[in-house]
């Protein structure tokens, strides 16, 4: 989930203030935050022992500078728990700043990071600072941290260490004061024995771990969670008359896998709210093409013993396997 541009907060409030978590609708162009009635920076909205557990833990460690790894599944919102952290520190006036690791090859990463200098490779046609300088004072999110490769993990460790830094073909020192916050979908413990994760980044990243649980294992959360994004994204389109579905509705949300998470929930909602009515939400689950959300029309392989591939390449070659393999399963039914 893509969190829109950040904007700082008004007010500070006072640790009792923040303690009493009371969460309020926004207009839709507040997509992805808000803030209650005294001002602190809210998660979205829950009503699960293990997630207020966790948005709590994440409120006690904001006002420090320590480094947090956030750890879940693709889909619940690491982004915006790392948001949270932010909006309630002390660094909430300077710049949150968010780097997908996955998104861009070794050499680039290793110039978005820490920056370069002109002539320092092809192409370096003008100095350029990096990730760590742009969100000097405030908060650097790495999400995808697992996705580094083995060598800019190392240098990475040292910067975190240090809060000192050279640009990529430079030799002046540029002096850093950064928190850095990482995330991650992927087993890193089973990343640190394969020997392409570093156990003592790890420790490092982990001062504090916040494990995001999935929506499968808080769904009493469906249906809070599903009002909120009603209200928002009915308001958003114009349809106001499906603000308050019939009770069959938020029934029907709990017959889902929701592997996607919260992301696959929000849009599922979305969906039903640009293409469906009245009807198709007391109809129940299905949406008005008659399909079902995209959990119920994948394999049924628990989600935690399938190891995250390392590229588009290995995505594909599963995808093919898989589709073969229901293939082959479908005719022998058929010729049985």
């Amino acid at each position: 989930m893509n969190p829109a541009e950040v904007r700082p907060a008004q007010r500070r409030s006072t640790p009792e203030k923040k303690s009493a978590l009371l969460h309020r609708d926004l207009a839709p162009r507040d997509a992805a935050r808000w803030q209650d009635a005294a001002g602190a920076w809210q998660y979205l909205p829950s009503r699960s022992p293990l997630m207020m557990a966790v948005e709590q833990r994440a409120l006690r460690v904001a006002p420090s500078a320590e480094t947090v790894l956030i750890l879940g599944e693709t889909g619940v919102g690491k982004d915006l728990l790392a948001l949270l952290v932010h909006h309630n520190s002390p660094r909430r006036e300077r710049p949150f700043v968010h780097l997908n690791c996955a998104s861009l090859s070794e050499g680039l990463l290793e110039s978005e990071l820490f920056g370069h200098m002109r002539g320092s490779y092809t192409g370096a046609t003008e100095n350029r600072p990096g990730q760590f300088e742009i969100a000097s004072g405030g908060t650097l999110f790495l999400d995808e941290i697992a996705e580094i490769p083995p060598r800019l993990q190392a240098k990475l460790l040292h910067v975190i260490q240090e809060r000192k830094m050279f640009r990529v073909g430079g030799r002046q020192v540029v002096d850093l004061d950064v928190r850095v916050i990482a995330a991650t979908n992927r087993d890193l413990s089973r990343d640190i024995k394969a020997g392409t994760f570093r156990q003592d980044l790890y420790y490092r990243l982990g001062v504090v771990t916040l494990r995001v649980p999935p929506l499968r294992e808080r769904k009493e959360d469906l249906a809070t969670l599903a009002r909120h994004f009603l209200q928002r994204y009915a308001a958003l389109y114009n349809r106001p008359e499906l603000v308050e579905p019939p009770a069959a509705f938020f029934a029907s949300l709990g017959e889902g896998a929701w592997r996607g998470n919260v992301r696959e929930l929000q849009n599922f909602i979305k969906r039903m709210i640009l293409l469906g009515g009245p009807d198709e939400m007391e109809g129940g689950f299905l949406d008005p093409a008659g399909s079902a959300t995209i959990s119920e029309a994948v394999s049924a392989e628990p989600v935690e013993e399938v190891a995250a591939p390392r590229s588009l390449r290995e995505v594909a070659r599963q995808a093919v396997q898989q589709a073969e393999s229901r293939a082959i399963l479908q005719a022998l039914e058929r010729h049985a």
